[in-house]
């Protein structure tokens, strides 16, 4: 017996290393799909107006060959989940586009188009919440790292790291108080703007965040339906939130309001 398995196994390894290498995209494959679905979504949006049956089924297609790409290519890159948030803004599914306009964010966070268009994709959601005191108050305390954006941030960030050495290197021969107060101030902007860019690339990468995807969704006070419902409304597609715990069908999630619940793991996706 252990004869007979020992000729098989190489055998039944050769039949299945070849159907994983076909799952697998090269790239000029993925590069077909690629045209196949920018060439989909420009007819789509053609004939928006006069056929809007046949551009939602073009824009399917679209969409369609940039999910396989990201799942079968492993090719992942800011401008696949900007395209596939745009065809699927276009479909109204705000779901879906305002998470891969956030999957996009991750790889590029200073792209000025994605980001008008994942805050227009954002003002079209159903459900608005109020933020906690302490954030509001946190938020105007350190303003600049709430109000500017990344490149802003980056730009200043740089300037007063090289004004400061630059400044240090003058305040050698030269230690007039003037230049005191000059690397005191280039310091505290260096070390401000340097945390900012810190955090925000820590949130951007962090995975425990997520959007409903599915149109409504009962949150629920614990990790069943017999549970009751967490809020008297439900949740719609597009809202984000923070993962808090996740079982094998169920988990807690935090809104932007500081309240909780459970949703089940089908009705979302995380970043």
């Amino acid at each position: 017996m252990k004869t007979i398995l020992s000729l098989l196994l190489p055998l039944l390894m050769l039949a299945i290393l070849p159907a994983r290498a076909a799952d697998q995209l090269n790239n000029e494959q993925a590069a077909l799909l690629c045209s196949e679905a920018e060439a989909f979504f420009h007819e789509a949006n053609e004939l928006s107006q006069r056929e809007p049956a046949r551009a939602r089924e073009l824009c399917r297609k679209a969409a369609a060959r940039y999910e396989r790409i990201l799942s079968e290519a492993n090719l992942h890159n800011s401008k696949i989940y900007y395209n596939l948030g745009n065809i699927y803004f276009s479909m109204q599914d705000i779901g879906r586009a305002i998470l891969n306009y956030r999957r996009a964010q991750q790889l590029n966070p200073n792209d000025r188009n994605l980001l008008q268009n994942l805050q227009f994709a954002r003002a079209q959601r159903q459900d608005h919440f109020t933020e906690p005191e302490q954030t509001r108050v946190l938020k105007t305390l350190f303003f600049w790292h709430y109000d500017f954006p990344i490149h802003l941030r980056q730009l200043l960030f740089m300037t007063a790291f090289l004004l400061f050495w630059a400044t240090a290197i003058v305040f050698i021969w030269y230690r007039t108080v003037w230049l005191k107060a000059g690397l005191f101030f280039t310091i505290i902007l260096s070390l401000g703007m340097g945390l900012s860019l810190l955090l925000s690339i820590h949130k951007l990468r962090n995975k425990h965040f997520g959007v409903i995807l599915t149109p409504e969704v009962v949150a629920h006070k614990g990790d069943s339906e017999s549970y009751a419902p967490s809020f008297t409304d439900p949740l719609h597609a597009g809202t984000e939130f923070k993962l808090l715990e996740q079982r094998q069908s169920w988990s807690e999630i935090q809104l932007p309001d500081g309240q909780t619940g459970w949703l089940p793991n089908k009705d979302f996706e995380l970043l």
